[in-house]
């Protein structure tokens, strides 16, 4: 049932939705309130709240895994790089959770007992493993945040300024977006395990009216520079800071004005190829460019400059386009983070497993424009490549953050097309990390069109074995005497039309011995002969116990383009004189009888294509990794991995 009370600062009704809230503003005086029983105790004034991005307010309802819920209170956080919601909610079925709202991300929480003992804030460092309730984390936030205001009903007792350390982690399963956050500003910590959803997933009703309905890509501020009096003008309200494009100076935004954070030293001015303000349209929506900063990595005395354009839409928020020497990618940030050790090899995202191609320490040298975290030229940041073409997976740590991106590789006509650029983007220099292979397509067919002209060389093949060819035209067996030193002449056999090749085929009983032959084919009406000559032998015996063999005793000879006609062999025997008995010979006479050795000889040149193909391909690849910090195969070639300072030693 709903509490309801009159302020005591000034008489104005204050509603508890929840039996469990005990703590609440209120909304005319800013009062924090204490519920006592029936009474309310009045703690002082609460600190106004800040001008946020958050489309979420008071009074917004929404519904998650099908339980309707309505937003009852929030607390507001201040860190770093800006300003971040804690929202109160309730369920239908009188559950309380949170709803974490920062720079665009939405995740869902529930107060949850770890099951384990938490470390202490001071040992945790990026990229460690926790298993929370029963599930594996991986941490990718560390935050000394302080709490500055707070609105609605709380179901904890709080003030303006008190300090939170805070830890965001996220799931190591990627079949899911599991999210957890541990508060070390209460003893024992506090563990909140939930999910991270995107705007839409909530189904979110009663937004801010300016919320309410969707926004165009344009300007929602303008403002003017401090330090050069030019116009700048901030897209969303979860922008952080934005770097003038006249001075360079990088200012953040703070109500209705601009704040200097950092004036421009001299610096080579750098156009973007692609001006703040274009409209580009991927995925089927319109993006604006509202951000550019060059960033460079440094090894062995060489720089490697890459662009990086920030692209806002109203309703889908940030993405990025990456560039560097006219290979483009469209980039967006993990929900879930890959498990990974530094050092190792590969890692594997989704099922698909990515390769290390670089690491190396990242330096913003040029920003212009907007950002949704305080940007500074001269951050640093661990960075290290894995690519699995076209794909690419970055990871970037600093000592308090660990952040994955998944780039996918556009070619630069199809970058030129989605923003109507007047003039065509460069080509591509070389190439490009995580370029697709052009010539995998390619062999692909070439592979596709040797298995299937093999199939018809096989099938024509076999067609031609036991169908087409091969049939006997003599089959006869004659006996070769010692005794008869005359020349046997053997059956007349037809040839009805032309024979590409007749095949001789003599099978005897030879035993330890030889046997020589000399043979004339004649063509009975004509007269013409063809002449002759081969010997068959055959060896066999035991020697210490083993048995050898050595010869045959069979024999091929093969005629070749043969005309029509009537033929006969006349065979003249030479039996040895060491071992003269008489010998039995079985005589085959076959017309065009299939010849494996041409079938051969077509699959050596078919496999030659598949294996051309296949060098090219590797070819690329070996181009492509050439220039890499580690190997094809992920070893190190080069350079150290051991530098990053996420924590993961």
């Amino acid at each position: 049932m709903p509490f309801s009370a009159n302020c005591p600062s000034c008489g104005a009704p204050v509603v508890f939705k929840s039996s469990a809230s005990f703590h609440g503003v209120c909304e005319f005086c800013r009062s924090t309130l204490v519920r006592h029983g029936g009474d309310l105790e009045n703690l002082g004034r609460m600190a106004d709240l800040l001008e946020d991005a958050s489309p979420i307010r008071l009074g917004t309802e929404g519904r998650y895994r099908g339980v309707h819920f309505a937003v009852v209170g929030r607390i507001q956080l201040k860190y770093a790089a800006g300003v971040w919601n804690e929202w109160h909610l309730l369920f239908d079925d009188m559950r309380g959770g949170w709803l974490s709202d920062a720079g665009g991300e939405y995740a869902v929480s529930f107060l949850t007992p770890p099951g384990v003992t938490l470390p202490p804030f001071a040992t945790l460092v990026p990229n460690d493993e926790l298993k929370l309730a029963g599930r594996d984390f991986i941490v990718t936030n560390l935050e000394e945040a302080m709490c500055i205001s707070g609105e609605g009903e709380l179901p904890f007792a709080f003030g303006a300024g008190y300090p939170a350390q805070l830890v965001d982690l996220r799931t190591t399963d990627q079949a899911d977006a599991g999210f957890a956050s541990i508060d070390y500003s209460e003893t024992p910590p506090l563990v909140f395990v939930g999910e991270a959803l995107p705007f839409a997933g909530f189904h979110f009703a009663n937004l801010r009216d300016d919320e309410t309905g969707a926004k165009p890509a344009g300007v929602v501020k303008a403002l003017q520079c401090p330090v050069c009096g030019g116009a700048i003008g901030i897209h969303d309200k979860a922008v952080q800071s934005v770097a003038c494009p006249s001075c360079l100076s990088v200012l953040e935004p703070a109500n209705e004005s601009l704040r200097i954070l950092q004036k421009a030293v001299a610096a080579t001015r750098i156009e973007p190829r692609i001006p703040l303000g274009s409209v580009g349209h991927f995925l089927g929506k319109d993006w604006t460019v509202i951000g550019f900063q060059q960033r460079v990595i440094s090894a062995e005395g060489i720089e490697y400059p890459w662009q990086e354009y920030l692209l806002h839409h109203p309703e889908e928020g940030f993405r990025w386009l990456v560039e560097a020497e006219g290979h483009w990618n469209w980039v967006s940030t993990l929900p879930a983070s890959p498990r990974y050790q530094v050092g190792l090899p590969s890692v594997v995202h989704m099922g698909e497993e990515y390769r290390r191609y670089s690491a190396g320490t990242a330096e913003t040298r040029y920003v212009i424009g907007e950002f949704t975290w305080k940007v500074k030229v001269g951050e640093t940041w661990e960075t290290t490549d894995f690519i699995a073409p076209p794909k690419m997976l970055s990871r970037e740590a600093s000592h308090n953050e660990l952040s994955w991106s998944l780039g996918e590789y556009l070619p630069a006509e199809e970058v030129t097309a989605a923003f109507k650029l007047k003039t065509a983007l460069p080509a591509p220099v070389g190439i490009g990390i995580n370029q697709p292979n052009p010539r995998t397509a390619n062999h692909r067919k070439v592979c596709s069109m040797f298995w299937k002209f093999l199939a018809l060389a096989l099938v024509a093949q076999i067609l031609w074995i036991f169908i087409l060819g091969g049939r006997t035209l003599l089959d006869q067996r004659l006996v070769f005497s010692p005794q008869n030193d005359e020349p046997v002449t053997t059956q007349t056999f037809q040839l009805d039309s032309k024979a590409r090749n007749l095949v001789l085929r003599h099978d005897t009983d030879l035993d330890n011995n030889w046997l020589g032959l000399n043979m004339t084919l004649v063509e009975k009406s004509s007269g013409k002969a063809w002449l002759a000559q081969s010997d068959v032998a055959y060896w066999h015996g035991s020697d210490g116990g083993e048995s050898w063999s050595e010869g045959d005793r069979t024999r091929e000879l093969v005629f070749r383009d043969l005309a029509p006609g009537t033929y006969y062999f006349v065979i003249d025997p030479e039996i040895s004189s060491e071992k003269p008995v008489a010998v039995a010979d079985r005589i085959k006479v076959m017309r065009d009888q299939a010849a494996w050795s041409n079938f051969f000889f077509l699959l050596v040149f078919l496999a030659g294509l598949p294996m051309f193909s296949r060098y090219r391909v590797s070819a690329f690849e070996a181009e492509r990794w050439k220039d890499a910090d580690f190997l094809s195969s992920g070893g190190d070639f080069g350079s150290d991995d051991d530098s990053d300072d996420g924590g993961d030693d």
